[in-house]
């Protein structure tokens, strides 16, 4: 705008003001907002009313920004009179929003102190900040602290989306409206990283599905419920959008989350995935579906509207009500007889007056419950088979991410839906609410130290008692972490003969382990083991050739576990890119060197030598 201004100034004095305002408000929708902001309004009064005009910066708003927090109700307002909205303040505050979460996301990068607080300052933004931080996440691979700053960027944009989800399903708790595809999509949200399949964005997917549902069927408002029923679940399923393409895929963990089910090639998804998908669709089209609470298989159900029956014959009055149809969308398209199920549920031991528990409708909290339970099963036979990244067995971790840190996240979801969901006093399939604290610190302390603040508003204010040990459990690791977050890290020299001498190996350097033959990076070292003897006991740190008295080092493995190492069992290599570390090298390393083959160090607080 700087030669528009310019080429103003050089015109005879009547051929901008002969313009009409219509054809320069025109002209400014292709300028910049910084130049409407810094050159154009200060040209004239007349500039300055046409660069203020509300359609303009509704315009940049939109083009500008693709996510807003939801106390800004942006929908309402984009559709709604655009003279109710001042949009140029609210474009200027999301460029401040912009500028104070990338400031704040460099000092999180630059230095290992105070990361907590500064967490929580941009997650108080909300989603205004999210825009700025898929910028940074997909930051161009020639940046200087390329994965620092990818790291961090996802870290925090992380933390964003899991206070979003655990905001979700607390409103459910209080029993405020929550859709179903919003609360299952909030378990994505725990591992969705700078991935499309937002909670709205998950909902305009079932928007779209809606739309093309319709467009295909003209005369669906015409049928009767069972046969719209039957149309949906034939639509879904000749799209395969449910269901899975091999039993032997069925504990793979990317089956368990319904925004990957949608978007996914295969759209993979365990029946009650299947069956969410089912139902949120159905709903979009007026038919009241449900989750059925059948055990191990979730099965759908339709009920009728109250004035008519499945089939669209009125109903007489004093007449009961029909009993809903049941459908199974994970594997067929045709309605499920209740016979059928009721036969099931006999083989399964269960007595015919259980049976009307388990054929209702099952509660959204409970539907929560069971995908939980399907994410903590999958980790389990994971880990029970020793899987790992590179094995072709079952059950595999393919979301967006690292597999050992998705799983981890997932985990972590399903944890906190426990948590929140569980029955605080009555145990229930042997657990009760209560013992999912200690498992939920656990990873907070050694993964999620940022997501202080989360515990401290949905964990402390239910343990607020000193009588009571857990109080005192919860006060100790937030004290702990804290603490360790504050406190300047010690500065580790090699100006000692000492260190000059014994510890070979820098930070950065990517080693095999020579033992058990996981890849991992140097973090830090120390000239001899620094663990306390009971550590030292437990590890046979005494029987290595070497012993105790030998340099040791802290290092990241590829399975996002930190390890504490013998130089005798480090040998050094030096790949052209040891891929499965490249996502999680930034929480140490700017970014990988090509020539030297290894890290460059991001921790030069602590070790400013390496």
């Amino acid at each position: 705008m700087t030669a528009l201004a310019e080429e103003a100034r050089r015109e005879p004095a009547s051929a901008w003001p002969g313009l009409p305002d219509e054809v320069l408000q025109h002209i400014l929708f292709y300028v910049s907002p910084s130049d409407l902001l810094s050159n154009v309004q200060c040209t004239s009064k007349r500039f300055c009313r046409l660069a203020s005009e509300p359609l303009l910066w509704r315009h940049h708003c939109q083009v500008r920004f693709t996510y807003w927090d939801s106390k800004h109700r942006i929908r309402q307002k984009f559709t709604g009179n655009v003279g109710d909205v001042d949009w140029k303040t609210l474009y200027m505050h999301r460029k401040r929003v912009e500028a104070e979460t990338a400031t704040i996301l460099d000092s999180i990068i630059e230095g290992q102190v105070d990361r907590i607080q500064k967490f929580k300052m941009i997650a108080d933004f909300g989603y205004d900040a999210k825009d700025t931080l898929l910028n940074h996440c997909r930051v161009s691979e020639t940046a200087e602290d390329v994965l620092a700053r990818r790291y961090y960027a996802n870290a925090v944009l992380d933390h964003v989306h899991r206070s979003k989800a655990l905001a979700e399903w607390k409103k459910l708790l209080r029993g405020e409206p929550v859709p179903l595809e919003r609360a299952l999509g909030s378990f994505d949200l725990f591992v969705l990283h700078d991935q499309h399949g937002d909670l709205l964005e998950i909902s305009e997917i079932f928007d779209d599905l809606a739309s093309t549902l319709r467009a295909e069927h003209p005369y669906l408002g015409q049928l009767s419920t069972r046969k719209k029923a039957l149309t949906v679940v034939r639509y879904l399923r000749h799209r395969n959008l449910t269901g899975l393409s091999t039993e032997l895929a069925y504990r793979d963990l990317q089956n368990t989350f319904i925004g990957i089910a949608l978007q996914d090639q295969e759209h993979p998804s365990l029946p009650l995935i299947s069956v969410a998908i089912f139902c949120v669709l159905a709903q979009r089209i007026g038919i009241d579906a449900r989750c059925c609470g059948i055990p191990n298989h979730v099965h759908a159900m339709v009920f009728s509207p109250n004035d008519e029956t499945l089939d669209g014959l009125p109903v007489l009055p004093g007449s009961a009500q029909s009993d809903p149809m049941y459908l199974d969308p994970y594997r067929s398209e045709e309605e499920v007889p209740i016979q059928s199920l009721r036969r099931m549920l006999s083989e399964w031991g269960l007595q015919p007056s259980q049976h009307a528990e388990y054929l209702g409708d099952s509660s959204t909290p409970n539907v929560i419950l069971r995908t939980s339970r399907n994410i903590l099963a999958t980790v389990h036979d994971f880990r029970a088979h020793h899987g790992n990244a590179e094995n072709t067995g079952h059950p595999t971790i393919r979301l967006h991410a690292n597999p050992f840190a998705d799983l981890d996240n997932a985990f972590y979801a399903a944890l906190w839906a426990n948590y929140i969901f569980g029955n605080p006093f009555r145990r229930s399939e042997g657990t009760t609410q209560s013992q999912f604290i200690p498992l939920i610190l656990e990873r907070f302390e050694r993964l999620y130290p940022m997501d202080a603040s989360l515990i401290e508003q949905h964990i402390v204010p239910s343990y607020n008692n000193p009588t009571n040990a857990q109080h005192w459990e919860l006060r100790e690791a937030l004290r702990v972490v804290r603490a360790a977050d504050q406190t300047p890290k010690q500065l580790r020299l090699r100006n000692t003969r000492a260190a000059q001498e014994g510890v070979k190996y820098k930070v950065g350097q990517v080693f095999r382990h020579r033992r058990y033959a996981y890849t991992a990076v140097i973090t830090g070292w120390d000239i001899e083991c620094g663990m306390d003897s009971d550590w030292i006991s437990i590890n046979h740190v005494d029987s290595l050739a070497r012993g105790r008295h030998q340099s040791f080092y802290h290092a990241l493995v590829e399975d996002t576990s930190i390890r504490y190492v013998a130089e005798e069992n480090i040998e050094i290599i030096e790949p052209e890119i040891p891929v499965s570390l490249m996502s999680l090298a930034g929480r140490f390393f700017k970014r990988w060197d090509r020539e030297n083959r290894m890290f460059v160090s991001n921790i030069r607080d602590e070790y400013p030598e390496d």
